[in-house]
């Protein structure tokens, strides 16, 4: 495959969420929603919960927090945004005795929680946070409010 165009400069905006491909495409269009054509992306099991100790081991959070942070810094991110989604086969795992009520709570909890670690090094950022479910074929976007 040949042509594509190349741009140079870096993208301003940096999407963490889960590898789960079922969701990527809605991510990519709720970001240009929201303004942002072109994003980094951060793409891992679970996504927003390995910024988290409460929901991932330290190693794991230790080079995923390192590498958001490189990408923050070293592309100057204005904006990141965290998604994570219903049917998350990284939380059916790691909480696998807990129902899904619950895990939808935990997730909303990681989300505030990895906004909180990305926003105590770089106080500028803006971050957004939504919760991504499935309803009728469709995927829909419910943005969560700032953490407290």
């Amino acid at each position: 495959m040949n042509g594509v165009p190349f741009d140079a400069s870096h993208p301003k905006a940096l999407a963490i969420y889960c590898s789960d491909g079922r969701f990527t495409r809605a991510v990519e269009a709720l970001l240009r929603v929201v303004g942002h054509q072109r994003l980094d992306t951060m793409t891992l099991p679970g996504g927003p919960a390995l910024l988290c100790t409460s929901a991932a081991n330290l190693s794991e959070v230790d080079t995923f927090t390192r590498a958001a942070h490189f990408l923050i810094e070293g592309h100057a991110i204005g904006e990141v945004v965290l998604v994570a989604h219903q049917g998350c086969g990284y939380y059916r795992t790691r909480y696998s005795r807990i129902a899904a009520p619950q895990i939808e709570k935990l997730q909303l909890e990681h989300l505030a929680a990895a906004s909180r670690v990305l926003q105590r090094r770089h106080p500028a950022l803006a971050v957004r946070r939504y919760y991504a479910r499935v309803d009728a074929g469709a995927v829909s976007f419910d943005e969560q409010p700032a953490p407290t």
